[in-house]
């Protein structure tokens, strides 16, 4: 009796699992197609239920707590095989699925342009993308594999590099120089501007950065539009130097930071090894180009 007291309805199931995959209840209701508000009750409904919390309600995300964490695994694993009894029942052989999260502007302007020569090579392999940004708890997420900008460190997880990251300024054509320029930065990479004037060996003080942007893509925007002279990820602005809309007007050097392979210590689903084997393949053939 105690068990069928515990046992949740499964739209609160799925919207806890859109919860924990996503990091929030406004990508969970997107996810979902219904409202936040919704997706918030139907959480609360369940953690009353259980008597537990399972999610820590922040202005920007949703933690899981330890025993969300591992319900959280609990209920992708009771969905997943729902899934696949569903689709034996209607005589119907499971997909093997990947589940990825991958960094916004990464996954629009460098993976997904490449994606549909993975669907050629592996189209028995379903793929299952989701947005996101930092570290996180990959099992309790129901994430097999992720892409991570940082310096390699993400405890309980094994890495594989695929770039590092260099940066080089641009702007508009027919911009004279970086010297007396307004400087556009990104706010993810506040030593970028000092370590590229220092070793391009540019004379006097840096100055100050007129603005700071979080989105590359809003960064290449101002910086086409003549507002200044922005330092960006090189491999990330590679339509904007191809098409002329930017130039660039100075060396590469490197940030430190590297893209990265993420997956959990445990063994890989043979998807996610063959996914990574494809990345490696794309970023060698970014290299030879």
């Amino acid at each position: 009796m105690l068990q069928r007291r515990l046992l949740p309805n499964t739209p609160a199931l799925l919207a806890f699992d859109a919860v924990a995959r996503t990091g929030n209840f406004t990508a969970a209701a997107r996810d979902l197609g219904q409202t936040q508000g919704a997706v918030s009750r139907q959480v609360a409904q369940l953690e009353a239920q259980l008597g537990v919390a399972l999610v820590t309600r922040g202005a920007r995300a949703a933690r899981l707590t330890e025993p969300g964490r591992a319900y959280a695994r609990a209920v992708r694993s009771a969905l997943d095989t729902l899934g696949q009894g569903a689709m034996e029942a209607l005589g119907q052989a499971p997909e093997p699925g990947l589940h990825l999260a991958i960094l916004p502007t990464f996954g629009t302007r460098w993976l997904m342009p490449r994606i549909p020569r993975f669907v050629r090579r592996h189209p028995e392999i379903t793929l299952h993308v989701t947005t996101r940004i930092g570290q996180f708890d990959l099992a309790g997420a129901g994430i097999d594999a992720a892409i991570h900008s940082g310096r390699g460190d993400w405890p309980g997880a094994r890495l594989t590099l695929l770039m590092a990251e260099t940066v080089i300024p641009v702007a508009a054509p027919g911009t004279p120089g970086v010297a007396g320029q307004p400087l556009l930065a990104l706010a993810t990479r506040p030593q970028a501007w000092p370590d590229w004037w220092a070793h391009s060996g540019q004379r006097g003080a840096l100055p100050a950065p007129s603005m700071r942007l979080e989105q590359v893509a809003t960064l290449a925007q101002a910086a086409a539009a003549g507002m200044g002279v922005a330092l960006m990820p090189a491999f990330l602005i590679r339509p904007e130097l191809d098409s002329g809309a930017l130039v660039p007007l100075g060396p590469e050097t490197s940030t430190g930071f590297g893209y990265w392979f993420v997956e959990p210590d445990a063994a890989p689903k043979p998807a996610t090894a063959r996914f990574k084997d494809w990345l490696l393949t794309e970023t060698d053939r970014d290299t030879v180009v």
